[in-house]
């Protein structure tokens, strides 16, 4: 995440499916989700609290209902505005060509950089996803290897093995069955 000044908000829903999970929000949308407990989070983060968004608490109410909502299979898309401010350069292209994918859908690495021009950038376009800021909004969990198996994932295999399967997918041996 870029470093940035502005005012941030923070959140945390404690008990998940996929354990702790913690947010940040400022005054241009969500700025970080994090698979980890709030004060690990803000310890990562470049970002303080000392001067709360508004906007990022309103960002940050809606999303804890939403994302609470999907992983318990009751919502399939975020609403909230997402600050692409925190991303930028090739990552930022990755990213939003990600969070075009729909929910229940896949696309794998290679498919990404083809769409980005670059068909030879499979490994690049996995660095990016693995440097994603706001997993689980931006469904970097929708991208699989070439060969349908999973492939690294900043919040560990195994929930993205659940977030696959949440959205219908058949999980066996790290491979996807479509």
């Amino acid at each position: 995440m870029k470093e940035n000044c502005m005012e941030a908000t923070f959140a945390q829903l404690e008990n998940t499916p996929l354990g702790p999970l913690s947010f940040v929000a400022g005054e241009k949308g969500l700025q970080g989700v994090g698979f980890m407990s709030l004060k690990v989070f803000k310890q990562r983060v470049a970002l303080t609290d000392k001067a709360p968004s508004l906007k990022g608490f309103e960002t940050l109410s809606v999303l804890l209902v939403e994302v609470n909502a999907y992983l318990h299979g009751l919502q399939r898309e975020f609403s909230v505005d997402i600050d692409w401010g925190v991303v930028d350069g090739f990552s930022e292209q990755v990213l939003r060509l990600t969070a075009d994918i729909s929910y229940g859908q896949v696309s794998t690495y290679g498919a990404i950089a083809k769409r980005l021009g670059k068909p030879g950038a499979a490994r690049a376009v996995g660095a990016a996803l693995g440097r994603n800021p706001m997993p689980i909004v931006i469904p970097c969990h929708r991208v699989i290897g070439s060969d349908n198996t999973l492939h690294g994932y900043n919040g560990g295999e195994e929930n993205k093995a659940f977030l696959l399967a949440l959205e219908g997918h058949t999980i066996k041996n790290h491979q996807v069955f479509l």
